[in-house]
């Protein structure tokens, strides 16, 4: 084995710890315990449900009421309450690749079937809107958008963003909002919620998470916000499949969503300087490598050493003891593609470019 030590880059886990606020407030909690270690009743959650819909009028514009706000332990329950609120078995939904790699596995042991356009690399991996309407059939009931996306980091545009939503309201279609990394937009770059344009926020159901916004994945905490007309079945579902979140939990999230957010801004500029300097050492060394718009994660193409993912990131771990992630996971055309998460500083970045050339010179 390298003697070098390890360097674990393979999942998006923030390498700071969550702001000082929500780990006060959730000290404070426990130390009261009573209602914040038992089963708390419901003005817990309905604080911080409150908490939620005056975040998003504030940082995103629409307003909702706090009983369309479901909160759940983290995004891969968020994304089960959203999915199973609009979707039944035998449906189908359309998503596009590279996408995160869980979207595909609940879908398929929903079984729901994927109608899956590719983000054409030749346009910086946005969205083919010419070719969307195609993907449409009798079956589909519903479009899942990651905005911004992992693993390519695409920030879609508004006329983007217009485009599904002309294509959900033409065939009735419910969207699926998936907005974890809305915070982390670099450049000139805008989020745009679908739930800001025209009518679209009644058929659209936004998927969010603490993790990482907030570097606290984990404490287990997410939400998923559902228009009046899933409200019932989102309910059903939180009573036999969801996971709650902890109480002592929730004043730590409505700590962060009335803070000021200067802690989201730091980690912004970080990630932001972190992707300047490694996506160009990348793409330096022959392998073209994305400069994301939004997210955390580089994603290059490693396919000129004809090697899968999976075979490419095996070998650099054993010979350079640093573990990247498998582009394969991320769709059926992303073989032969890296990610690699911008969770770690500037300094282990650089060490890690360096043992990525190392092992491919000798490829």
């Amino acid at each position: 084995m390298p003697s070098k030590p390890y360097v674990k880059l393979n999942a998006g886990d923030p390498d700071v710890e969550a702001p000082k606020y929500a780990i006060e407030a959730i000290q404070e909690a426990i130390k009261k315990g009573g209602d914040w270690t038992h089963y708390g009743g419901n003005e817990i959650p309905k604080q911080f449900r409150e908490a939620v819909v005056d975040y998003y009028k504030k940082w995103i514009g629409p307003e909702y009421k706090e009983s369309q706000v479901f909160p759940v332990a983290g995004s891969s329950a968020a994304l089960y309450i959203a999915l199973s609120s609009c979707l039944k078995e035998g449906d189908e939904i359309i998503l596009w690749e590279p996408s995160y790699s869980n979207h595909y596995g609940m879908l398929r042991d929903m079984g729901i079937k994927m109608q899956i356009p590719e983000l054409p690399r030749e346009k910086k991996y946005h969205m083919d809107l010419d070719k969307l309407p195609s993907y449409v059939t009798k079956k589909t009931k519903a479009v899942l958008v990651c905005n911004p996306n992992n693993p390519t980091g695409s920030v879609y545009t508004k006329k983007e963003i217009e485009a599904v939503g002309d294509l959900a309201e033409e065939h009735d279609l419910t969207i699926l909002s998936d907005e974890i990394y809305l915070h982390y937009v670099y450049d000139n770059n805008k989020f745009v919620a679908p739930s800001t344009i025209g009518n679209l926020k009644e058929r659209t159901i936004n998927i969010m998470s603490f993790s990482k916004t907030f570097s606290m994945t984990g404490w287990r905490l997410g939400y998923v916000i559902v228009p009046d007309r899933f409200i019932a079945k989102a309910q059903s579902m939180m009573r036999v499949a969801a996971p709650r979140p902890a109480t002592f939990v929730y004043p730590a999230g409505v700590a962060c969503l009335r803070g000021d957010f200067k802690y989201v801004e730091e980690r912004r500029k970080e990630y932001s300087a972190r992707r300047d300097y490694f996506t160009k050492a990348i793409d330096d060394m022959g392998m073209p490598c994305h400069k994301f718009e939004g997210a955390f994660y580089a994603w290059f193409d490693a396919r000129k050493y004809d090697l899968k993912s999976d075979d490419f990131i095996s070998k650099l771990e054993k010979a350079e003891n640093v573990s990247l992630s498998s582009g394969s996971g991320f769709g059926t055309k992303q073989e032969g593609f890296i990610r690699v998460p911008m969770t770690a500083p500037i300094p282990v970045l650089k060490d890690v470019v360096e043992r990525v050339k190392s092992f491919t010179s000798k490829l």
